[in-house]
């Protein structure tokens, strides 16, 4: 049921980005090195997701809800700890997808910018710096309101 590419979702990866060339449909970059699967982000997101229990759709979905908007909403695939963002609309199959890892951007030209995480590693993404500081901020608003919540539930009880 889960293909073993999905596993590459963890705490190691940086970003995941479209190819379209020799068979492959993906491109997992991690601190690690770079891989390909034969299956597009949104499975693998999806089946990442199914490890812990729910999928990229539930996961958006609540994300959305606790943010109060919809557009390019960033979620968690594994609660507190692994978060990604769309760059764009995740309907565009060139969306690519930034996890929560710390890094720089710097816009190169007029909608491109280049990410640079704290291992070196560089990916340009064909959108502005403003986009991405605003993607990286919600998503990690998200994990904020989850460790909250997580921590007023061991407090206060169950909750609602």
């Amino acid at each position: 049921m889960l293909n073993c590419d999905s596993l590459l979702l963890d705490e190691c990866a940086l970003a995941l980005k479209p190819v379209f060339t020799g068979g492959y449909q993906s491109k997992i970059i991690t601190t690690q090195g770079i891989y390909y699967s034969k299956l597009p982000a949104k499975e693998l997101l999806n089946k990442a997701c199914l490890r812990y229990f729910s999928t990229k759709q539930g996961r958006t979905q609540a994300a959305a809800l606790l943010l109060e908007f919809s557009r390019k909403p960033p979620f968690m695939i594994v609660p507190n700890e692994v978060g990604v963002f769309p760059t764009e609309s995740p309907k565009n199959p060139e969306c690519i997808w930034i996890f929560n890892h710390r890094f720089t951007v710097d816009e190169v030209a007029k909608g491109k910018s280049v990410i640079t995480f704290m291992n070196g590693t560089s990916i340009h993404v064909p959108v502005s710096k403003f986009t991405i500081v605003k993607q990286n901020e919600r998503l990690h608003t998200l994990m904020s309101i989850s460790r909250f919540m997580h921590r007023e539930k061991g407090l206060y009880g169950k909750g609602e």
